[in-house]
């Protein structure tokens, strides 16, 4: 019985590490005096990208997340205007990465003996593969004094083809905006 128990334990242990999320959403930041029902309406700061690292489809991508926190701020009662009391700055960072390990004799050869005494064997690290890492950073922004009353966002691994890339964003704005005090 004992037995039964714990592998069906171990099992919803696996299957609930396979759906978590692959980001973390971060501990948002905020005026003492802030509340969301004090702003009727929101709007987007303009988003200015430039280099070599922006993407073909960053503008899509953008676009994809603006739509998810309009949904999610509208769905906390805010309307979306052009002259609005709340303005929303989104940032987005993108970093490349490098997977490395260390080497190690036990485990990548013992070092062969060429006959010369002065031989030495050093660990170094070795790449294994490449990632990117991405932050996603929402401001609201007091339009009438410019100041930033609420800060929130999140940070993960960014997969290199997402097949729910929508679903994916629509699910890390909500619970981004979620934390929101009403």
């Amino acid at each position: 019985m004992k037995s039964i128990v714990s592998a069906t334990l171990g099992l919803i242990l696996i299957v609930m590490a396979s759906c978590s999320t692959s980001y973390k959403v971060l501990k948002p930041k905020q005026e003492d005096s802030f509340r969301l029902s004090d702003y009727p309406t929101f709007g987007f700061y303009e988003i200015e990208a430039s280099g070599d690292t922006v993407s073909k489809k960053f503008e899509q991508n953008v676009e994809v997340i603006k739509a998810a926190v309009a949904q999610n701020l509208q769905a906390k009662g805010l309307d979306e205007a052009r002259d609005a009391n709340l303005k929303v700055n989104i940032a987005l960072s993108v970093e490349e990465k490098e997977q490395t390990r260390q080497t190690d004799f036990r485990t990548d050869g013992l070092p062969r003996y060429m006959g010369q005494r002065r031989y030495s064997w050093k660990s170094e690290e070795v790449v294994i593969g490449k990632y990117r890492q991405g932050t996603l950073m929402i401001d609201l922004v007091d339009a009438a004094n410019n100041k930033l009353v609420w800060q929130g966002g999140a940070s993960g691994i960014i997969p290199e083809k997402s097949k729910n890339f929508k679903e994916d964003i629509d699910q890390a704005v909500a619970e981004i905006i979620g934390q929101i005090p009403k």
